[in-house]
């Protein structure tokens, strides 16, 4: 993620990974012997990280101020890291092979929806309106809001 967010998806290589992880190139190699590799396992490096970062912050019953909370939080700490994860997601648009791995980050937005919401319709807006709420905190120059962030998913999940 490092090499990504210095560089772009496009552009990672064995010999930068290899030299960001102070290792020979041969030894990035062995273990993926295809770029897509690399950047597939970054990619899942990250779902993990992100979904970590929730359990250990959310507690077990938690409401959608909490989990605002907690999502404008990580959103301001690890802007970068979100930038670069973005990078992926659009290298990964034009890469069938990386395509499963977006599929689980999806998968851990839709189960986070279905604490609040049965409805496949509010879930899908849920997954795209974080997306979009991840995309617009990357962009902007201000931190997104807890309040910010509630109130759009209040909405895509009929809590108002």
């Amino acid at each position: 993620m490092h090499v990504v967010g210095r560089t772009r998806a496009a552009a990672v290589t064995h010999r930068a990974v290899a030299a960001e992880a102070g290792v020979p190139k041969s030894v990035a190699t062995y273990h993926f012997p295809a770029v897509a590799d690399l950047l597939a396992a970054a990619l899942d490096d990250s779902v993990d990280a992100y979904a970590a970062a929730l359990a250990r912050a959310l507690p077990e019953s938690y409401d959608t101020a909490e989990l605002s909370r907690q999502l404008a939080a990580y959103l301001d700490e690890h802007g970068a890291r979100c930038a670069a994860e973005f990078d992926l997601y659009l290298y990964a648009a034009r890469r069938p092979e990386l395509r499963p791995v977006l599929a689980r980050w999806h998968a851990l937005l839709a189960e986070i929806a279905g604490r609040f919401a049965a409805d496949p319709v509010a879930v899908a807006a849920f997954c795209a309106a974080l997306d979009g709420l991840m995309l617009q905190a990357v962009l902007r120059a201000e931190p997104l809001t807890a309040a910010e962030i509630q109130r759009v998913v209040d909405h895509v999940l009929h809590r108002r």
